[in-house]
């Protein structure tokens, strides 16, 4: 991941642009914009002289999380507590555990190849073997099939709808090759098929919402 000359948690940039129209969506244009949001970040990330190229990239990697994926995430969080009535805290993102670990090398932090390996080693007297070796599991993922088989069943059950705007902006043939290839993952380590079929729908829903409509 720390290889990548982009944002590393983008793994296919063109993974949803890619299904609408050409004539509609420019995905190249897209790409070139987010290109210059990526170098403009690169040069704003705080780094040192003395930083080795694997510490330069593990800063700009965790920059980059924290500046993208981990707002996105809080705010899921939050929307999902709040509606339950719930008020949730997350110790790790304190802005003083954050600014600790930014100055940590990568060799401690990855020790052995191992995610997490700093914090595993932290409590290893504290927990059992099961727990603190145990397989990073992201969140928030479900690998249950009937996921994918109830958005795909939605997403289809829009798309019949004659007033679905995304009749009029995807490409049947794209969608298609799509929903019948096997699924990988295209952002972070959350995003598969059955994540972007719901993307869809919320795109769909928020259509609805707010009666968007294409004029000649």
């Amino acid at each position: 991941m720390l290889q990548k000359p982009f944002f590393p948690f983008i793994h296919d940039p063109f993974a949803r642009v890619g299904l609408f129209a050409s004539e509609i969506v420019k995905p190249a244009q897209g790409y070139d914009y987010l290109c210059e949001i990526y170098k403009h970040d690169m040069e704003n990330c705080p780094i040192l002289d003395i930083d080795s190229d694997v510490m330069k990239r593990s800063r700009q990697a965790t920059w980059l999380s924290v500046s993208y994926f981990m707002t996105s995430l809080l705010e899921r969080k939050d929307r999902m507590s709040m509606a339950s009535g719930l008020e949730v805290r997350v110790p790790f993102a304190d802005h003083r555990i954050l600014e600790y670990v930014y100055n940590i090398p990568w060799e401690i932090k990855f020790e052995n190849s191992i995610e997490k390996a700093l914090l595993r080693n932290s409590m290893a007297e504290f927990l059992p073997e099961k727990i603190l070796n145990r397989k990073k599991s992201p969140y928030p993922k479900t690998h249950n099939p009937d996921y994918e088989r109830l958005v795909r069943q939605l997403l289809a059950k829009r798309m019949l709808a004659k007033k679905s705007v995304l009749n009029e902006l995807i490409d049947p043939k794209k969608l298609k090759g799509f929903l019948d290839s096997e699924s990988t993952t295209w952002f972070g380590q959350l995003m598969s098929k059955p994540q972007l079929i719901a993307w869809l729908i919320q795109l769909d829903f928020w259509f609805e919402k707010y009666e968007v409509a294409f004029v000649e």
